[in-house]
């Protein structure tokens, strides 16, 4: 099973990893599509095939192996690992998740405790009801 998992993460497209936008459009222009094309590639010749410094071949090839071998997901753009969650431990997590308090204690009520970290929270209303003060 474990062989079957590592030769479906060779097959993995290049831009489902988490290589900064510009060292991927190279990599596609350049022609490389899948891990697999890369695994025997040195960062020397990555760099001069690409048009990366060598130091950027090397971190984009670690990547790439790493992603592979420890099998984990994770999110174009983003260097954190992610785990694949349920629903119900989304929910878990959300509720342990704190709030920044207003000091308005009306106000915290309505928002369920305060401003939620880790949210986007859009404040909007009339002209000079106090949206800037928030």
């Amino acid at each position: 099973v474990r062989g079957k998992t590592f030769r479906f993460e060779m097959q993995r497209d290049l831009v489902s990893f988490p290589l900064s936008p510009a060292v991927r459009v190279k990599l596609v222009s350049a022609g490389f599509q899948t891990a697999e094309e890369l695994l025997e590639v040195k960062p020397s010749e990555l760099s001069k095939e690409v048009g990366i410094s060598k130091a950027e071949a090397l971190e984009t090839l670690q990547i790439i192996r790493r992603e592979c071998l420890t099998n984990k997901p994770r999110y174009a753009g983003t260097s954190e690992s992610r785990k694949k969650c349920t629903a119900l431990e989304l929910l878990e997590q959300e509720h342990t998740q704190g709030f920044i308090i207003t000091f308005c204690s009306a106000l915290d009520d309505i928002l369920g405790g305060g401003v939620p970290l880790m949210k986007t929270t859009e404040i909007c209303g009339a002209p000079g009801v106090g949206k800037t003060q928030l």
